[in-house]
């Protein structure tokens, strides 16, 4: 598989711009597990691990801590020292922070970002460390797609438009247009065959009523929960139109955001779907072959 890459690289307060064309290739023997998805327990945050039946594998966000090491070891071969795709839905702490030391640890192929910039330290050290080992970055955008080998892509939603959005260290506001940094976040669906997944990052209700226009496209077997659970995610409409058979929800144990929120999993309980969550479960494993899904806890 040969996939197309506008390449966007941004360090610091440098801004510049490559246009050219990446190309990768992974080889490797079809695992006949078919396609595996991690939701990582570690802690107060995101962190994902995609594994395709090629043994390709993409890493969403990496979590407030260097736990995500100690978990890529476990469910990586032992000798693997590659991750073809690292997808940072938004810079955040809790979803940035574990990537600085996978970068320095691993080769990447490719880093997607959502195009919004944080004026915060770990968030320039990960943007230094992309700039040194010259790693082909993406900004994402919604009506793209992710084509992996085999029958498996994983579409962008949101955001709507690739910009050069920049925050301020001690504001959430977009400098630009005074949207929540969450609502930057990476939104898409992950489909193999008859199996579709929904990833949230930590977009709000206002950016699910803005995906509506997908309609009968959200309808997924399985929805990983926007912002740990908050309740000014998980919309009632938004919930209905997915329509997911289970939900993930990534959240530390005990944390003092009070995450999830009941008004969240209340409007999850109206819909009939198995709730699934990191603080309770651990790890939570997702093995499907695109026809049979089978969810596993791992603890």
């Amino acid at each position: 598989m040969k996939p197309e890459i506008k390449t966007f690289l941004k360090a610091a307060s440098i801004i510049f711009t490559i246009l050219i064309i990446v190309w990768f290739l992974v080889l490797s023997d079809k695992d006949s597990r078919g396609l595996e998805i991690i939701s990582f327990d570690i802690g107060q945050g995101d962190a994902i691990l995609v594994k395709t039946p090629e043994n390709q594998t993409m890493l969403i966000d990496g979590g407030p801590n260097n736990k995500v090491l100690q978990k890529l070891g476990q469910y990586l071969p032992a000798l693997a020292k590659r991750i073809d795709i690292v997808l940072l839905t938004h810079p955040h702490a809790d979803h940035v922070t574990g990537l600085v030391e996978v970068l320095k640890r691993y080769d990447i192929g490719a880093v997607i970002l959502s195009g919004a910039e944080l004026k915060t330290d770990v968030y320039f050290e990960f943007l230094k460390i992309v700039e040194e080992k010259n790693v082909p970055v993406v900004i994402a955008e919604a009506g793209e797609a992710i084509h992996f080998s085999g029958n498996l892509e994983f579409d962008i939603l949101s955001p709507e438009q690739a910009g050069d959005l920049v925050f301020n260290k001690k504001s959430e506001g977009f400098s630009s247009g005074g949207n929540d940094v969450n609502d930057s976040s990476i939104v898409g669906k992950l489909i193999f065959e008859n199996f579709s997944m929904i990833f949230m990052g930590d977009a709000t209700s206002k950016i699910e009523n803005r995906i509506l226009i997908y309609g009968d496209n959200l309808k997924s077997d399985i929805l990983k929960v926007g912002h740990h659970g908050s309740k000014y995610s998980s919309s009632l409409s938004f919930l209905k139109f997915v329509s997911p058979k289970a939900a993930i929800i990534e959240v530390g144990a005990k944390n003092h955001y009070g995450h999830p929120s009941e008004a969240a999993l209340s409007r999850l309980k109206i819909i009939n779907t198995n709730i699934f969550r990191t603080d309770l479960i651990g790890d939570i494993k997702i093995l499907t072959d695109g026809f049979t899904t089978n969810i596993y806890k791992e603890k």
